[in-house]
């Protein structure tokens, strides 16, 4: 049932609010709890380069990623955000500067007058940090991502098609099932190399580079570590 009358987008008329709302509360609801539920499983947690037709038990040492732990937000997040809304969320703290010093800060006191507000702390207890970051893409993937498949319907639209292929039947191609997910492999790719890891080299990653060494190139490379060390 529509409760919102007004087109969604003129690019894909079949889009409706209901829809574009509905599924971003319910990707953001997911994207928390089941990043929880995955982090406790080593398939999800540890890296691997081989590829078995019986997979064998991966065991590594987790990523503290993966570890609970107390998150705070960065309180410049809060800043983005109308102060009303913001003091709506649970567990806000409204942090004040006493006399207007900002090196003496306290929870503000209502009706106090030394305190003046100087900014918002949150506190995540017995929090995933991937949680954090699953919020984020989940947040991404409702907002964004979805626009990847208005502009695929433009371009159908502009050539007068249904899909860009037939091969899934009742669904068209591959491009119509994926034409989100190219923008959201982007920005994954983006926020991992940003937010999660600074640098894509580790030590699993540098040991499966080193088996794939011809062996005068591995005899180098060890005589090369031997003179850094």
């Amino acid at each position: 049932r529509k409760f919102i009358r007004r087109p969604f987008i003129a690019l894909s008329p079949n889009k409706t609010w209901e829809g574009f709302i509905g599924g971003a509360i319910f990707t953001i609801i997911m994207s928390w709890y089941m990043s929880r539920v995955m982090a406790h499983f080593t398939w999800f947690t540890c890296p691997t380069n081989q590829f078995r037709l019986l997979p064998e038990k991966l065991e590594c040492e987790l990523d503290p990623i993966f570890l609970e732990a107390s998150s705070i937000f960065n309180p410049q997040v809060f800043e983005l955000v109308p102060d009303a809304f913001v003091k709506m969320i649970p567990g806000i703290v409204d942090i004040c500067a006493v006399g207007g010093d900002a090196n003496v800060l306290t929870p503000c006191i209502s009706g106090e007058e030394t305190h003046a507000h100087h900014h918002f702390e949150l506190v995540l207890k017995n929090v995933f940090p991937v949680q954090i970051h699953a919020l984020g893409l989940g947040l991404f993937a409702s907002l964004v991502a979805p626009f990847g498949g208005f502009l695929a319907s433009a371009i159908k639209r502009a050539y007068g098609i249904k899909d860009f292929d037939s091969i899934i039947p009742g669904h068209g191609g591959l491009m119509d099932r994926l034409d989100c997910q190219f923008m959201m492999a982007l920005f994954t790719w983006v926020h991992y190399n940003t937010f999660v890891k600074m640098a894509t080299v580790s030590v699993p990653k540098m040991i499966y580079m080193y088996s794939l060494m011809k062996e005068s190139e591995q005899k180098e490379f060890l005589e090369r570590i031997m003179e850094m060390s």
